[in-house]
């Protein structure tokens, strides 16, 4: 539920990525957080696809096109 409602919330991911980028020590830079904020979570949403993807098609590969109607 949390990655969902952060999915859709910038302002949330940019309070995450804002803390562990200033977590491992960083001066705070608006450009590359934005630019994170802009990017990390859509690599993260094609991981989270592709696992699923490659899961179900072990299973059955009747299920990767359920899914992907």
């Amino acid at each position: 539920m949390l990655l969902q409602h952060l999915n859709h919330s910038p302002h949330g991911w940019e309070l995450m990525i804002g803390y562990v980028y200033k977590d491992f020590g960083f001066a705070h830079n608006d450009q590359i957080i934005s630019g994170l904020t802009s990017t990390f979570p859509v690599i993260l949403d094609i991981i989270f696809k592709y696992w699923i993807l490659r899961y179900l098609n072990r299973i059955s590969p009747s299920f990767v096109v359920i899914y992907l109607i």
